[in-house]
């Protein structure tokens, strides 16, 4: 009999984890590493990635911090050569990293779009080229692209993020399919709102009840939520997926 729960461990599996200093991001990148990984956070604030780090290194964790601005490519390549120093190699990229303005897409300033653009679409591109180099040497990886369920629906204010997420889909797709000989699987991950200590300044009130309306689960995420599904994702588990956008979202794309 084969042992199935095994293909879900992460033993002796190297993640790195882009805009890992709070949020999501931090999350995922403790909850990879209670699986078994050894995790690379990345983020441009030292502070917020030192706390990130202790908190799994109490855990047992092995971590290590590459302080980057993802918006960069000369910094994405110092996050190459970084892991190429302190570990030689890598078996999964979480690419979280990500930046939102809500505004009316009559309002957007050509800096609110540069900042969205270069964060959450060049940034991920370029790492998914930089450490996607790495794995190919290889013949084996999982990159997990963080995406939204914004890119299959519409919410006022989210033109730019939402058309960023949109891309986002096709890129996985459009880099699976050319990556898959080199044994490197391509998939997106798309939560709805989730509920993170961050995120609860805006997430109440009437503003809370419109999302909840659109959530057939009634509630919001959770990081739990998304941790199992990147797990899975990260895993010999999930060996024969790719090119896959995954929804975390309660039915919300159902729904819409």
């Amino acid at each position: 009999m084969q042992d199935y729960y095994k293909k879900f461990r992460l033993t002796n599996k190297v993640a790195v984890i882009t805009g890992a200093s709070e949020g999501i991001g931090r999350d995922i990148a403790i909850g990879l590493a209670e699986a078994g990984a050894e995790i690379i956070i990345c983020g441009r604030r030292q502070k917020k990635l030192l706390e990130v780090k202790e908190i799994a290194e109490k855990n047992g964790c092995k971590v290590e911090m590459c302080v980057i601005d993802i918006q960069k490519v000369s910094d994405i390549q110092k996050l190459k050569e970084f892991i190429e120093a302190k570990t030689g190699k890598v078996d999964i990229l979480i690419n979280n990293a990500g930046y939102a303005v809500t505004k009316p897409a009559w309002d957007v300033s050509e800096n609110d779009w540069d900042t969205m653009v270069d964060t959450g679409f060049k940034g991920l591109f370029f790492c998914c080229q930089a450490v996607g180099s790495i794995m190919r040497r290889r013949g084996y990886g999982k990159i997990i692209n963080l995406s939204s369920t914004f890119s299959k629906s519409i919410v006022p204010g989210r033109s730019v993020y939402g058309g960023i997420k949109a891309g986002i889909n096709h890129l996985t797709e459009a880099l699976a399919m050319e990556w898959a000989p080199h044994g490197i699987r391509v998939n997106a991950l798309a939560p709805t709102a989730v509920n993170t200590p961050s995120r609860q300044a805006t997430l109440q009130g009437p503003m809370l009840e419109k999302i909840l309306s659109r959530i057939p689960m009634g509630r919001l995420a959770t990081p739990e939520d998304l941790i199992g599904a990147v797990i899975y994702l990260s895993s010999e588990a999930s060996d024969f997926v790719t090119g896959q956008t995954l929804f975390v979202d309660g039915g919300w794309v159902a729904a819409s």
